[in-house]
């Protein structure tokens, strides 16, 4: 099995390495350093059209090129046959909470890290708005 991961160490990116581990399939990371802003350039670009990591290319697939950490999960999930029920109740069931975990959960952890690591605070423990 030949898949490419294009990813970096944060949150988003690890959801499809655990799955990818958990579902015991080999794959090569592509480090994307997002601090360096690599992934709005125009290679990366052509993989994800949102310029966000993660992003798969299966070349078993012919070079098949998914992007957004949930359809890729979606997508693995299909390929193995493995932790997707085939049942109608309980797909749905799984895919009601990746949904949520992507929707809400996800986002909310998000903002929160950019509230708690990135944005500078004032002395009062408040955040003041970012200067230009």
């Amino acid at each position: 099995m030949s898949i490419d991961l294009y990813t970096w160490v944060t949150p988003n990116g690890w959801k499809v390495s655990a799955m990818l581990e958990e579902l015991g399939l080999p794959y090569n990371i592509k480090p994307i350093d997002i601090s360096s802003g690599i992934q709005k350039e125009a290679e990366f670009v052509s993989l994800n059209p949102n310029g966000r990591i993660p992003a798969l290319v299966d070349h078993d697939a012919d070079g098949l090129t998914i992007f957004e950490s949930g359809a890729i999960m979606l997508y693995l999930a299909e390929k193995t046959g493995k932790l997707m029920p085939t049942d109608l109740k309980g797909r749905y069931n799984v895919m009601q909470w990746l949904m949520f975990q992507m929707g809400g959960v996800g986002p909310m952890q998000g903002q929160a890290n950019v509230f708690l690591s990135l944005l500078p605070r004032e002395d009062s423990g408040g955040y003041r708005a970012l200067s230009k």
